[in-house]
């Protein structure tokens, strides 16, 4: 069962509570067809240890071990991709770094029980580098990272087929913009070369004019 609060002091100072399991997937139930997609993206504004996050990659992860199991090329693309999908804003940075770890830790968990063995560290180090672009400390209210106090910017992260099959184009955008101007076309803070999907955290910005 999940533990609600870590202590009541953590209540009192920040409001922190925590949702169960049972009250997180009857949530998600309601979205369900939305959970099973891979690109569909999710961002929770209060993400505290990843209660809800983690629940989401497991169905996401679930479709793609069912989809993808004979190719661990296919598998290990399409697993980034639903990693790419979940952002999280967080107040308290050890629930940052913990819900970090705990969506890390479990992706990796599902890689190797369905390619023992045979694992990719790149992979893996891929993963661990989206998860810190797109689980963040910072405040939904004020859109600000807590430490800076600059905007919030999170990076959206899509498949294309060039320069080579299984690459990924990221475009970095500030979040009060996404929310000021929901359903408006967005201007991208900072755009990069694509590349291939293993290689993302060596894509090179491109230049505005």
């Amino acid at each position: 069962m999940t533990k609600q609060i870590k202590s009541k002091q953590r209540v009192a100072d920040h409001g922190e509570v925590f949702t169960r399991e049972q009250e997180v997937n009857a949530m998600l139930d309601l979205v369900k067809d939305e959970t099973l997609r891979i690109e569909s993206r999710f961002l929770e504004p209060a993400c505290g240890d990843g209660n809800f996050l983690i629940q989401i990659l497991k169905r996401k992860l679930e479709i793609v071990e069912k989809n993808y199991r004979t190719s661990q090329r296919e598998y290990e693309f399409y697993a980034v991709l639903a990693i790419c999908s979940i952002y999280g804003i967080e107040l308290l940075k050890d629930n940052v770094e913990a819900c970090r770890k705990r969506l890390l830790s479990y992706f990796i968990l599902q890689y190797e029980q369905t390619f023992p063995n045979q694992t990719n560290p790149d992979c893996i180090a891929v993963v661990a580098f989206i998860l810190s672009l797109n689980i963040v400390q910072g405040n939904a209210l004020t859109m600000c990272y807590t430490e800076s106090q600059e905007f919030l910017h999170f990076s959206q992260w899509s498949p294309v087929s060039f320069p080579r099959k299984f690459s990924l184009k990221r475009h970095d955008f500030q979040y009060q913009y996404l929310v000021d101007n929901a359903g408006s076309p967005y201007q991208s803070l900072q755009e990069f070369r694509s590349c291939y999907f293993l290689d993302i955290q060596n894509a090179k910005p491109i230049d505005k004019l």
